[in-house]
């Protein structure tokens, strides 16, 4: 894709989103995720041929948000502990409680990838490792040989950051090819781009998206949880989903510690959370499938009676 092309279709997405001056959903004034399933108008969704991925067994979920049915909101959680100072036993106890709530997956830096794999083996449990992070400013072989070492190590799915300052220079080719150097690298997990939404513009959340998706990516995600720029927000969200369709998964990340915020960024088009307190939405929503139509569609109103909407989860790591 050119970049004629990309603008093109950041500009027809970003004025469906945005409604060219109208309000924002997600921020104060506009409703939260007022069309959780709109799709991509066909002359931009043609813009961007996305190129068919090779089979993953490691892929369990829909790649779409969830619709009105029955769901495990488990299901759709990557319990996340990514600060530095995580011991030992930390990590043991994230294992544990993924074990016992069945989440989609643990994300951990890669040092404790052999670890969590050993602790986590026979279970529907993925083990996801950050590459690049939180900066994404390496230089792509450095990713792509991380990223090996961590699916060689046991790592099921690979979260990368992506080189954020090229992306801001609009050095989109740079950006396509440090993404496709770590998708290579990669095989066979399943790679999701960190794209840092706070610090880009609308039209750069799509064009990002794009890129990702034609370099080969699987998922994209919204940030690192480290960037005082911020984490994930129900606008990015639904900027990213309309970017790439249904042919990606979309992870929103970073200070999602409340059900309400979390059901918001399902209702505008997440298939995964990134989280440090899905053990707190699991005890307020419940362990077994429920009905989310009417939770997606005023998560606002969940949060009266929502124990986790109260505060973070005991022990939860900011500022994931």
């Amino acid at each position: 894709m050119n970049d004629a092309e990309l603008g093109a279709l950041a500009e027809e997405i970003v004025a469906r989103v945005l409604g060219r001056g109208g309000p924002v959903a997600g921020r104060r004034g506009g409703g939260a995720a007022a069309r959780p399933h709109a799709r991509v108008p066909a002359p931009a969704i043609e813009m961007l041929e996305i190129q068919p991925r090779a089979p993953l067994d490691t892929v369990r979920l829909p790649r779409r948000a969830p619709d009105g049915g029955m769901h495990r909101v488990a299901d759709f959680v990557d319990h996340t502990l990514l600060k530095a100072e995580a011991t030992k036993a930390d990590i043991e106890k994230l294992c544990a409680e993924a074990h016992q709530h069945r989440f989609a997956a643990v994300c951990v830096n890669s040092t404790w990838v052999p670890m969590c794999a050993k602790l986590l083996a026979g279970t529907d449990v993925a083990v996801a490792s950050v590459v690049g992070f939180p900066l994404g400013a390496m230089s792509s072989a450095a990713k792509a040989a991380e990223a090996k070492d961590a699916v060689g190590a046991g790592a099921d799915e690979i979260d990368m950051v992506a080189q954020i300052g090229r992306l801001k220079s609009g050095g989109w080719q740079c950006v396509e090819d440090d993404i496709r150097a770590v998708v290579q690298a990669s095989r066979p997990a399943l790679v999701k781009v960190i794209i840092e939404s706070a610090l880009l513009s609308p039209e750069e959340i799509v064009k990002a998206s794009a890129v990702a998706a034609e370099a080969g990516a699987h998922f994209v995600k919204t940030s690192t949880g480290f960037h005082p720029a911020g984490g994930a927000s129900v606008e990015a969200v639904r900027l990213m989903r309309l970017a790439v369709g249904d042919a990606l998964g979309v992870k929103a990340a970073g200070g999602i510690r409340d059900c309400a915020t979390a059901l918001a960024m399902l209702a505008a088009g997440a298939n995964r959370l990134g989280t440090s307190s899905g053990v707190a939405f699991v005890r307020c929503i419940g362990p077994g499938p429920v009905a989310f139509a009417d939770l997606l569609a005023d998560p606002q109103a969940h949060a009266a009676s929502c124990s986790a909407c109260a505060g973070p989860a005991e022990g939860a790591a900011a500022p994931y």
